[in-house]
């Protein structure tokens, strides 16, 4: 069999509270054992995760407990990190998306799909809260 190189990634959740079972058994766990499975033939596996910590959730989660959304981030990712450390996710690089290098990683990749002509500009409307003075895009 053909030794070959395979990255895995799941759906990264928002830190804005502790991960629920969902997170873990819909995304986080079938992964994990996809990448153990790839590994057992034989296979070069890197698998990613991390947490989202941009939107809408962090927004409302920081606002509601009074602290800034980096502090919230701060906090949940810890725990997010420590419960899928407890349950052995098997994790080669547990990111975060607010780190320099993430937004730097993703910048070059939209330029990239920019300049070969896979974006394109438009209008959307959005809902607008006039007692929060803001937009809530995601939600």
């Amino acid at each position: 069999m053909k030794r070959e190189r395979i990255l895995v990634t799941c759906a990264l959740p928002y830190v804005n509270n502790v991960p629920h079972i969902g997170n873990i058994v819909g995304s986080h766990l079938p992964a994990d054992i996809f990448a153990r499975f790839c590994r057992l033939l034989g296979h070069e596996i890197i698998f990613i995760g991390g947490s989202d910590e941009h939107g809408t959730p962090i927004e409302v989660a920081a606002e509601k407990l009074g602290v800034t959304p980096k502090e919230l981030c701060d906090k949940y990712y810890e725990v997010h990190r420590e419960i899928y450390s407890w349950l052995d996710i098997s994790y080669d690089n547990f990111s975060r998306t607010s780190l320099p290098e993430h937004h730097k990683t993703t910048r070059e990749f939209f330029m990239k799909i920019y300049e070969h002509g896979y974006v394109s500009e438009g209008k959307l409307s959005l809902p607008y809260c006039e007692n929060c003075n803001r937009v809530l895009p995601d939600r």
